[in-house]
Order: structure tokens, then C-alpha cells, then sequence
């Protein structure tokens, strides 16, 4: 099938994207509503998008995955971009198309097993895309959840602990008491420095 480009897409007033109307229409909800009786015009279209969530690169991987046909890789890198574009481009199923939403959604029923850098990565995310904490918001309730999960955790300790620096660590009699104080501060508060970045309504919630 033979694709055209009858659509110009403003994202933000960063990037004009030219695509087929009919092929992101398929996916979004928000485009069919856009196009209605207009779907076949064959005449070009425009729209722009002055708040599209994380501008050009979200349009392009959701356009990817119109191309795609609904197909993507989602990392937990790109998961929470890819949820909020998805939710903004109202790409929830209709029982006969894959569902980016949906699949969004499913991608974080395997969150207990990212890494916590991965973790820091989508805490970040949820935050450069303004996402709400007083607003219900199932993948930042979801990520807060697995990073507070970790801090609390008994068993869990700091990911930069390195056992060669602590058996390389020499200290007097007189030193040991004063250095253990401050060895069990530091396995108590090593994430502390990660979270800087939060802004104080993150913190809050």
C-alpha cells in the first residue's frame, strides 16, 4: 500500500513532521476526531501542536509506531515519554488496533526489575514532562512507588557500594567507633544525593 505525506504537523513550534493522515489517524483517536468527514480530502492538512508532550522526539516515536504498525521498544527509558504522548494522542484500544496506551501500561508490570538508575531515569522523565503529583497519574504513582520501595528496603543497599573499598579501608582502634557512625549514616542516606534533581513537590508526594 502505497503511503502519502497529505499532513503537516506543527509539534511545538520546534519541528514540522509531513505524514499520512489515514496511517496516525488509525492509531489516535485524537486525529480521527481532528479529520472526521475530512479523512478523505485529498487535499494536504495541517495541525499544530503548541504543548505536544516531549515535543519533536515524542511525535516522532509515536509516528514510528503508526509506521510501525503498532509496533515499538519500550525501555524505561522511553516508557513514560511514550505514555504521556500516548495519553495526549488518545491512543487507547479499540479492539482492533494495538493500543500504545495499553502497552505503556503493560511495559511497567516488570518495574520491580529495573535498575535504580533505570528508576532515576523515569523519575526524571516524569518530571521534565510536568507531570502532577496532586493529579492522578498511574505511571508517576507507579515509579514513586518502586523508588520508595527501595529506599525503605531492608536488604537493599547502596548501588555504588564497592566491597574492594571497604576491606581497603584502614582504620586505628581509636578511629573504628567514629568511622562505623559515619559508614551507617552513609548506607542510610546513599540515595540522597541521586534524588537532588526532585523539585519539592515530588519530594512531598
Amino acid at each position: 500500500m502505497q503511503v502519502c505525506c497529505d499532513l503537516e504537523v506543527d509539534v511545538n513550534g520546534e519541528e514540522v513532521f509531513m505524514v499520512d493522515k489515514k496511517t496516525l489517524a488509525s492509531f489516535s483517536k485524537r486525529f480521527g476526531g481532528l479529520f472526521g468527514n475530512s479523512m478523505d480530502n485529498s487535499g494536504n492538512l495541517k495541525v499544530a501542536f503548541p504543548d505536544f508532550p516531549g515535543g519533536a522526539v515524542g511525535f516522532e516515536l509515536i509516528a514510528r509506531f503508526c509506521y510501525n504498525n503498532g509496533r515499538t521498544q519500550i525501555t524505561p527509558a522511553s516508557v513514560v515519554l511514550l505514555n504521556c504522548a500516548a495519553q495526549f494522542m488518545e491512543m487507547e484500544s479499540d479492539g482492533y488496533r494495538p493500543s500504545l496506551l495499553n502497552q505503556t501500561k503493560k511495559s511497567l508490570d516488570g518495574i520491580s526489575f529495573w535498575s535504580w538508575s533505570e528508576l532515576l531515569v523515569a523519575l526524571k522523565e516524569c518530571q521534565d514532562l510536568l507531570l502532577s503529583p496532586s493529579k492522578p497519574s498511574l505511571i508517576l504513582d507507579k515509579v514513586l512507588d518502586c523508588v520508595v520501595g527501595r529506599l525503605v528496603s531492608p536488604i537493599v543497599a547502596s548501588p555504588y557500594t564497592s566491597s574492594s573499598e571497604n576491606s581497603s579501608f584502614q582504620c586505628s582502634c581509636d578511629t573504628r567507633s567514629s568511622y562505623s557512625t559515619r559508614n551507617n549514616s552513609s548506607q542510610v542516606s546513599w540515595w540522597f544525593e541521586d534524588l537532588l534533581f526532585l523539585n519539592i513537590d515530588l519530594i512531598d508526594k
